[in-house]
């Protein structure tokens, strides 16, 4: 997962950032372990942080996270079986977030309350297969292949 998180990182210039991945936990408001806790999730936010000067850095871009962040989820899409992509969840669009899943290949718009921090959350969650999540060589090779949109 590390080597797919450096991947976004680098090639999105910083727009996206790693906001949160391997932690154990459970899934807010369940009972059952989060998928980050086996180290196959990322939260990758497009906020802008500006540094305080106090150690911390400067993240994401000033203008246009959101729709950087719309552009990486159509590229992570249409590439979704050469990443390893499963599932994608998006915390901004109202009324609750939408999330895309490998095995129906299409958004849900959520219309009841399904993710904590929707509407008008600022990062994309992203979970990988098993496979992809632990071959860092494997991530790096389909990185190199993708399609992009258009």
């Amino acid at each position: 997962m590390t080597a797919f998180i450096r991947e976004i990182e680098t090639r999105s210039d910083g727009a996206l950032w790693n906001n949160g991945d391997f932690v154990v936990r459970q899934m807010r408001g369940k009972e059952s372990l989060s998928v980050h806790a086996t180290g196959r999730a990322v939260d990758l936010s497009y906020r802008y942080v500006r540094s305080t000067g106090k150690g911390d850095a400067t993240r994401g871009i000033p203008e246009g996270g959101r729709k950087q962040a719309i552009w990486w989820s159509r590229l992570l899409i249409i590439n979704a079986d050469l990443l390893g992509i499963e599932l994608i969840l998006d915390y901004f669009p109202e009324p609750y977030g939408r999330g895309w899943r490998c095995d129906r290949r299409d958004w849900v718009k959520y219309e009841v309350p399904t993710l904590a921090g929707a509407p008008k959350g600022d990062w994309l969650h992203i979970e990988l297969s098993p496979s992809m999540a632990d071959d860092a060589a494997a991530v790096r090779r389909a990185f190199t292949e993708v399609v992009l949109p258009n």
